[in-house]
């Protein structure tokens, strides 16, 4: 038998018998980067109550901060975890967080268990809260005394029919507990160049505590804004301010006629 057919004979057995160890390399599992990086991101964060307090307040107030979430242990894997780590579940992660100030050392703040996405983020969390304010705030439907006939130098009387003071609520926002604080504000815009900010949503009469006087006739386009601004408690740490209030809009035409002198006998 020629050798170069011997030859072509063995390098297809050994071809062969090394085929079934392809599949086997689509089994490797990978998390996050080298070092075991489950989550990384950059602005603050809501960690939850069983990590220390010092290290919460700084993760909730640090917007331009970068951040890690280390992965200790695999929970699928018997053995692995120990200690409080074995009370997270299959479902959870045990999480070491890092975090890093612009310009600064990296921080280590401690590790808690944490649902399958991860830390959750401030802006996160504060988007469901508006959602929350906007579901729960009254309907803003403002009306005005007298509703016509309105004249120079005579008040007109203008309520929002929305009541004042802070509404507190307890809700479950993206798996943490929230303590919930809503406080309104009225941003009254009377069509003539004169505006007041109170937080009275106004009445009727005799209650004069949101009114107006126009010198003049003609037609006006009244604007209120009610502006509700949010703290909240989470899990035991603040209060932290919601940066953006949730806002309302009305318009409320106002037409004011002559006033004109008539005779008495």
């Amino acid at each position: 038998m020629p050798i170069r057919f011997i030859r072509a004979l063995v390098l297809l057995v050994a071809l062969g018998s090394m085929a079934p160890l392809a599949p086997a390399l689509a089994d490797v599992t990978v998390i996050g980067d080298d070092a075991q990086d489950a989550f990384v991101g950059t602005g603050s964060l809501l960690l939850p109550g069983s990590m220390y307090e010092q290290g919460r307040g700084e993760a909730a107030e640090c917007p331009g901060c970068s951040w890690r979430a280390v992965l200790q242990c695999e929970m699928t894997t018997a053995g692995s975890c120990r200690g409080p780590a074995r009370l997270c579940g299959v479902d959870g992660k045990w999480l070491r967080i890092y975090v890093r100030r612009p310009g600064g050392p990296e921080i280590d703040l401690g590790a808690a268990c944490f649902g399958p996405s991860g830390p959750v983020s401030r802006d996160d969390a504060e988007a469901r809260i508006r959602e929350v304010v906007r579901e729960a705030v009254p309907t803003l439907e403002p009306t005005r005394q007298p509703a016509s006939g309105v004249l120079p130098h005579l008040p007109v009387i203008f309520d929002a029919r929305q009541s004042a003071g802070t509404r507190t609520s307890e809700h479950d926002i993206v798996g943490l507990p929230v303590a919930l604080s809503v406080t309104p504000r009225w941003l009254w815009d009377f069509g003539d160049g004169a505006r007041i900010l109170t937080d009275v949503p106004g009445g009727r009469w005799p209650d004069r505590s949101v009114s107006h006087v126009y010198d003049r006739a003609g037609a006006h386009e009244v604007r209120v804004q009610a502006v509700w601004s949010a703290t909240y408690v989470v899990d035991g740490l603040g209060p932290l301010l919601v940066e953006e209030p949730v806002v309302q809009e009305a318009d409320l035409p106002v037409r004011v006629g002559e006033g004109r002198a008539v005779l008495v006998r």
